[in-house]
C-alpha cells in the first residue's frame, strides 16, 4: 500500500517530468520575453492557489463514484504540470537573456 505522502511526491515528479518532456519537445512554444514569462508564473500561483480547492472541493461534492480520481488526474496534475512548465519557461527566457 502506498501512502497518501508518496503518492502525492510521485503526482508532483511526474508532473515535473511532463512538464520537462514538454518543453523540450516543442522547443518554439512558450513566451519569448520576460513579462510573458511571469505572468505565466504568477497565473500558475493563482490557479494553485484559488482554483485547485475549489475544485477539488466542487467534485467531491458532486457524488462521481470516482471523484478522487477525477480530481487528482483532471485538475491536480494538469495544474501543477501548468506551474511546472511555467517556471521552466522561466528559466528558459532567463537563460537566453543571459547569451
Amino acid at each position: 500500500m502506498v501512502s497518501p505522502e508518496t503518492f502525492a511526491v510521485s503526482l508532483a515528479v511526474g508532473a515535473a517530468l511532463l512538464a520537462l518532456w514538454t518543453i523540450v519537445r516543442f522547443t518554439g512554444f512558450g513566451p519569448k520575453t520576460v513579462i510573458w514569462a511571469i505572468l505565466n508564473v504568477i497565473a500558475a500561483c493563482v490557479l494553485l492557489q484559488v482554483l485547485l480547492p475549489t475544485a477539488m472541493d466542487a467534485i467531491g461534492a458532486s457524488g462521481l463514484p470516482l471523484a478522487i480520481w477525477v480530481s487528482i488526474f483532471g485538475v491536480a496534475l494538469p495544474l501543477l504540470m501548468y506551474a511546472f512548465l511555467s517556471g521552466g519557461w522561466m528559466l528558459k527566457v532567463a537563460v537566453g537573456l543571459l547569451r
